[in-house]
């Protein structure tokens, strides 16, 4: 089992939330309006200077859905300019849910 988290610009959350729907991922926790600087693209502080947040989900997948997702994220990037999604994908040792 793999826990990934993705952080993006909130304008991207419907490009988003289509590849989850895609690969039919289901539970998640989202965080709207996270501010975040990346390595690409302009800070997202939900400031005059620097307006706009990002969105970060986290969630469990098994490990076929966690390289099927990080593939969809390297197309993704890849087909976009300047900002994209950043995805963090390790392994679960133990988990517990309901």
């Amino acid at each position: 089992m793999k826990m990934v988290f993705l952080s993006y610009k909130e304008s991207m959350d419907d490009e988003v939330m289509d590849i989850l729907k895609e690969l039919e991922i289901q539970a998640y926790t989202r965080w709207p309006e996270v501010q975040a600087k990346m390595r690409t693209g302009r800070p997202q502080m939900g400031t005059h200077i620097w307006p706009g947040y990002n969105s970060a989900l986290m969630f469990s997948v098994e490990d076929e859905v966690a390289e099927a997702l990080m593939s969809r994220v390297r197309a993704f990037n890849e087909a976009t300019k300047d900002e994209g999604i950043t995805a963090t994908c390790g392994t679960v040792d133990d988990f517990c849910w309901k």
